[in-house]
């Protein structure tokens, strides 16, 4: 893994310096309009993240931290292999692709995805979505972490002019996170996401935060609170809570709720898993109560090589 050090070294750089390249890079459609009726914001969703509704991102680890909160990643000493597949029936739209975590091999934690894009209908829109994460642990009660992200994702809707039109972005923007531990257990996060402005709905500036409790590896549960920065002409609230329990040691159940004000959308969520020294396997759903009524569906595989 002391290969990764000169590939985290440059896709940070590049992250840090992307203000001047998101500017310069041409949106390929124009920003979503204030009433946020589509797109979704398109993000890496794990299987356990997805099934925690708004509540995982606190107790996240492994895969899971690298997709909602870098500075989990030195939380649990692991070595994943995840390949994932998502599917929402509505747009018949599929998101795809692979990552690995690795806390193991050195002390500055790192993460590694890779996922693509393939949508129609509300979603009509190919990409990918790329990120490389990396955390530092200060002891057991404090670390940080920031995700270097690049993300292309262009519109397929055209008007009578040929023009492509609707949601786009080609940026590089970031993540950074705190996690503080005051107890055994208990989590504190502080996070933003898409620090560097993309202009565009399918990666908004998010800021806020998350907190959870979980005793031992028998249950865990969080919630989470925050703001949309750029999606409407107002800032809007996203939140929620989730939790899990495991059975047996080997079946993790889990069950979430997110609320998301600015499109006024209210989402339950539910997962279950397989779980061995060995591998891991997850199915997870959400399901909107109200609105467009989406469902998202989440398979993934996950393969410990520690």
């Amino acid at each position: 893994m002391g290969s990764w050090f000169p590939v985290g070294g440059a896709l940070l750089a590049l992250a840090l310096a992307a203000p001047a390249a998101a500017q310069e890079l041409p949106l390929p459609g124009a920003v979503v309009p204030d009433s946020g009726d589509r797109p979704r914001e398109s993000t890496y969703e794990t299987a356990r993240g997805l099934g925690m509704g708004a509540g995982g991102r606190a107790s996240a680890a492994g895969t899971s931290a690298l997709a909602y909160n870098p500075a989990n990643l030195p939380l649990v000493p692991v070595y994943h292999i995840e390949t994932y597949a998502s599917f929402i029936p509505n747009d018949r739209a599929w998101l795809y692709g692979g990552a690995v975590a690795d806390s193991i091999t050195n002390r500055l934690s790192m993460g590694l995805s890779m996922h693509g894009v393939h949508g129609r209908e509300d979603r009509n829109y190919r990409g990918f979505d790329s990120r490389l994460a990396l955390a530092m642990p200060f002891g057991q009660a404090l670390a940080v972490g920031v995700s270097g992200r690049y993300v292309r994702i262009d519109s397929r809707d055209e008007n009578e002019n040929g023009d492509r039109v609707g949601p786009g972005v080609r940026a590089f923007t970031m993540d950074a996170a705190v996690r503080v531990s005051p107890t055994p257990g208990l989590n504190l996060v502080f996070l933003g996401h898409n620090l560097i402005p993309t202009d565009s709905s399918l990666a908004p500036m998010l800021l806020g935060g998350a907190a959870s409790y979980s005793y031992q590896t028998l249950f865990s549960i969080g919630a989470e609170f925050f703001v949309d920065m750029t999606t409407f002409a107002k800032p809007q609230i996203v939140a929620g809570v989730g939790g899990e329990i495991l059975i047996a040691n080997q079946v993790p159940l889990r069950v979430g709720y997110r609320r998301d004000n600015g499109r006024g959308v209210n989402q339950i969520t539910a997962a279950v898993g397989y779980v061995d020294q060995r591998v891991g396997l997850d199915i997870a759903i959400r399901q909107d109560v109200d609105g467009p009524k989406e469902t998202h569906l989440v398979l993934a595989f996950r393969y410990h090589v520690q």
